[in-house]
């Protein structure tokens, strides 16, 4: 630039327009002449579709269409193809006569790196080419009169990656390059770029920085070099989707910074990685650090990393690595060694909590950890792993410190690989139980006590695939829910006290964070429990528990709410539907009441503070068994329906949401028998109440019994319709709206008093039809068989009015009955009477 500032220069300068105005280069000849330059430099056949001259602010060209070719070896694509290039031009070798490239600059260019099938890259290739020209620097002194090497630079530079013939979907975009020779036997080159994926959108990889340095030598293997990688910046989530296709759900900023010195026969290689605030995608809380150092060599004549040494401290502890591998290009071999050496079972707690949710926030751990893990490849193709180590002194605390579980001394051991495929998490107890197929950790068996006399037995299995645990032994309920809800185990939420007999396995599978799966049976004695909405107690003598994949369903019930004792079984699904889970059940009880019923399913009001005494009166809710549905047959040895009383009633159960279906019910009732369907509404209050169905052989005198006067005798069939509400049995009577079709056979009226007919009144056959509205029965069509004639019978009768029958006689004789059923008024009947008590019955 002096030599352009001074006389000298200025006019050589005005030299070279004059001469570039009158003589003009020929086009075909300057791009000839501009490619070869290029190619010379980098040993690649170089083309380009443009060229414009370019005087200022320093003599040079714009190319069009610049296209570096790769060596055929490795791929027919090009390996740089840009369609905006600047190129300067050294000065003083234009005076000479000469074009001589000095920079190179690219604008948005595609980039190519190809491995060959040998494991070679195409870039490791044109640096092993550009090693053998003899090129001046790039920074080369004036007087220098060979080539120099060119300043390549590109921005926004777009980089893809082939392997073979197939391109990855791997690439690095907005990339920032640079290659020079830096001095007379040595090279420089820098990168910064933010890794993509072609397939999948995504945002924040993080940006990747490179700068390398190496010298010549007669051969690549045998080039010293200097590189040094950072990758800053980059979210966790991301860049597991980036290697591996999908996000796994792991959250957290990744750091990584990468030393490599030597030559690439014997590299040297120091790194460390950091993952700042790691925790699992769903858990909120404030993450933790984790980080590694890692050091090894590796050489690229034989394909070997050999001393590789990772080290993680934990908690006064540290986690080791190391490990041999080569040759990684074929089938690779290895020997590794994991050492966890005085790690605080603490400090893993806290790694834990960000992976699983649903620990209690104050959950603590002691202990320590001490295990050894031995892996080598056979050249049978499977790994050999052994090692063994103890968890000492295990304990976790909760509840301030209040809740310990003390687990002991852990026994762990590492158990080889089986040819067995891998098992279904869809298993029974033992299925759990089994180990895996794949390489595995043996944990245990320990003692765990759960307040019983007896200590439980606890073994289990980790491997990388899944897990299982099995739980054997005597335990009480309160420690069982309180170990589950330490362990973080859902479902366990009940309050219930009573003791248990274990044979439960935990398993369930790492991908996807899906939750463990238990499976076995439990034998429950002497339990006391509840249910939110059922006001009573669930005292269960005893009752046996069995999970499986699909159900769980508790089977030999012995249990008693209220006065009601219960035997039997029910089964629900574990998964339930949009609609909610639908219970089966066979059940049986020794008793039932339609007051028993408004009990459970009514909730109590609830106490309240004393500064609410003067408001309003809460709205109570609807019990939460309104919600239930479930369906199943119930067997009931006693049942009483306000005042009537049942027996052995068998019926088929389906309750949805409050409405209780009682379908082909079958039971005996006043020493008879009915057949019907039931539909009982609790979803609203006062019940409802709809029955249909047949009575048959009914005695009246239990009839009478139940209405507290022996009105009436002799057995009765019916058949009916009946619809009603209410809490108590003055409100159904009130509210009854249906249909009755009657028949008496062989008995007797206590309180109807007939001139010349007997006492109480005979009856040989009664039949009729009742239909009963707001309150009001209505008989049509009745007829009477008795000793002295047959009677036609019509008339109504209510709570409110009392009777309003009429008797006919076959002689045209006809008698009103009034009053009430229990205290009758008889009187003869004449013209006028008969025709108001058949315009009353008359429809």
């Amino acid at each position: 630039m002096k030599f352009l500032r001074s006389r000298r220069g200025l006019g050589a300068l005005a030299v070279i327009l004059l001469i570039l105005f009158l003589f003009r280069p020929g086009v075909h000849q300057l791009r000839e002449r501009i490619a070869g330059s290029i190619g010379s430099a980098l040993g690649r056949k170089v083309a380009i579709d443009y060229v414009r001259i370019r005087l200022l602010p320093r003599p040079g060209f714009d190319l069009e269409g610049l296209v570096i070719y790769d060596d055929p070896a490795f791929s027919a694509e090009p390996m740089v193809r840009a369609q905006d290039v600047s190129a300067a031009i050294r000065f003083r070798q234009l005076l000479r006569g000469r074009v001589e490239i000095a920079r190179l600059s690219a604008n948005e260019p595609s980039i190519n790196l190809v491995r060959n099938d040998q494991g070679r890259w195409n870039l490791a290739s044109l640096l092993e080419r550009s090693a053998r020209i003899p090129a001046a620097p790039t920074g080369k002194a004036a007087s220098e009169r060979r080539p120099g090497f060119p300043y390549l630079e590109a921005t926004n530079a777009r980089i893809n990656f082939k392997i073979g013939q197939a391109k990855k979907s791997w690439a690095l975009t907005e990339a920032e390059v640079a290659l020079w020779q830096e001095g007379e036997n040595s090279w420089g080159a820098r990168m910064k770029a933010q890794p993509v994926r072609t397939d999948f959108n995504l945002t924040d990889t993080g940006t990747v920085q490179l700068n390398a340095a190496w010298q010549r030598a007669a051969n690549l293997g045998d080039t010293p070099m200097q590189v040094s990688l950072q990758w800053q910046q980059g979210q966790l989530g991301q860049i597991t989707k980036l290697f591996s296709g999908g996000d796994r759900g792991w959250r957290g900023g990744v750091s990584l910074g990468a030393n490599l010195s030597g030559t690439p026969k014997s590299l040297l290689m120091r790194s460390q990685i950091r993952v700042d605030d790691f925790r699992r995608y769903d858990i909120m809380s404030g993450g933790v650090r984790l980080s590694t150092t890692c050091s090894g060599h590796y050489s690229t004549e034989n394909s070997t990393l050999d001393n590789l040494s990772c080290e993680s401290p934990v908690g006064g502890g540290a986690l080791l690595l190391r490990a041999s591998l080569g040759p990684i290009k074929t089938v690779p071999s290895y020997d590794l060694t994991f050492t966890a050496d005085k790690v605080s079972l603490g400090s893993l707690l806290q790694l834990v909590r960000q992976t699983k949710k649903g620990l209690p926030p104050d959950l603590t751990a002691a202990g320590q950890l001490n295990v050894e893990v031995h892996a080598v490849s056979l050249p049978s193709g499977t790994t050999e792993f052994t090692g063994e180590g103890t968890a000492a002194d295990v304990r976790l605390f909760s509840n301030g410190g209040k809740d310990e579980i003390t687990f002991g001394n852990v026994p762990l051991a590492v158990r080889n690989g089986k040819t067995a495929p891998a098992r279904s998490n869809k298993a029974n107890s033992k299925a759990v139980e089994d180990e895996p197929g794949d390489a595995h950790l043996l944990i245990g068996p320990f003692s765990l006590e759960m307040g019983a006399p007896a200590p439980a037995s606890v073994a289990g299995w980790v491997s990388a695939a899944a897990y299982g645990f099995s739980v054997r032994g005597d335990t009480e309920l309160k420690n069982l829910y309180r170990l589950a809800n330490t362990l973080g185990l859902s479902g366990f939420r009940p309050v219930a006290d009573g003791s248990a007999r274990l044979d439960i396995g935990v398993s369930g599978i790492w991908q996807g964070f899906a939750a463990p799966r238990a499976a076995g049976t439990v034998q429950l004695r002497n339990v006391r429990t509840g249910m939110r909405g059922l006001n009573p107690p669930i005292e269960i003598a005893s009752a046996i528990v069995k999970l499986d994949a699909e159900t769980v369903s508790l089977e030999k019930i012995a249990a008693q709410t209220g006065d009601t004792h219960w035997s039997g079984s029910v089964r629900a699904p574990r998964q339930c539907g949009s609609d909610g889970c639908v219970f089966q059940f066979d059940l049986g009880a020794d008793q039932l009441s339609s007051d028993g019923f408004v009990e459970w399913f009514t909730p109590r009001p609830t106490k309240r503070p004393w500064y609410r005494v003067l408001t309003s009166r809460e709205q109570q809710g609807k019990s939460p068994l309104v919600a239930i549905q479930a369906r199943g047959r119930v067997h009931i040895d006693r049942m009483s329906l306000m005042k009537v009383d049942g027996s052995h009633i068998v019926a088929q159960v389906d309750l949805d949401r409050g409405k209780i279906a009682l379908s082909d019910v079958r039971g005996q009732v006043f020493q008879g028998t009915h057949q019907g369907d039931w539909v009982i509404d609790l979803s609203t209050m006062p019940p409802r109440y709809h029955v249909t169905g047949q009575l048959q052989n009914v005695s009246m005198a239990h009839v009478s019994a139940v209405m507290n006067d022996s009105w009436a005798t002799g057995t009765a069939d019916g058949k009916f319709t009946l619809t009603t509400s209410g809490a108590k049995f003055s409100d159904l009577m009130a509210h009854a709206e249906g249909e009755l079709q009657f028949a008496l056979r062989n008995g007797s009226f206590a309180q109807i008093d007939l001139p010349d007919a007997s006492k109480p009144f005979p009856v040989h056959l009664f039949a009729g039809n009742l239909k009963v509205k707001d309150g009001t029965w209505k008989l049509s069509a009745g007829k009477l068989e008795s000793h002295d004639g047959i009677y036609q019978i019509s008339g109504t009768a209510s709570a409110g009015s009392g009777l309003n029958l009429l008797l006919t006689r076959g002689d045209e004789q006809s008698w009103n009955v009034r009053g009430t059923l229990l205290k009758p008024n008889v009187e003869r009947a004449n013209r006028t009477t008969r025709t108001e008590a058949r315009t009353v019955v008359k429809p």
